[in-house]
């Protein structure tokens, strides 16, 4: 039944028979993760094409504050309320953040 066969109708008839088995152990929940999955692809090629970056490829001044809070470093509002903080932590483990 695999590899090749000597006519395109014999290889037609191996390629239903084999589809049989493999559809019979899927589900729509893999037919629609399938269809996601190739929306999601198109889409980001067609943001690369579009010279667009992807959410994780562009620059973010958001921080994680040891504290657990993520803020925008660059509100001085924000920042000075974390500053106690990132300065605890440095003299605790030496890490500068």
């Amino acid at each position: 039944m695999y590899g090749t066969a000597p006519d395109f109708d014999q290889a037609r008839g191996n390629f239903e028979a084999a589809w049989c088995v493999f559809s019979a152990r899927r589900t729509e929940e893999d037919y629609q993760a399938w269809l996601d999955q190739r929306d999601r692809t198109a889409a980001k090629y067609a943001a690369w094409e579009r010279g667009e970056r992807m959410p994780s490829q562009l620059p973010s001044s958001l921080m994680r504050c040891p504290c657990g809070e993520t803020f925008d470093s660059h509100k001085l509002a924000c920042t000075l309320t974390h500053v106690p903080h990132i300065t605890a932590a440095h003299a605790a483990d030496g890490f500068r953040r």
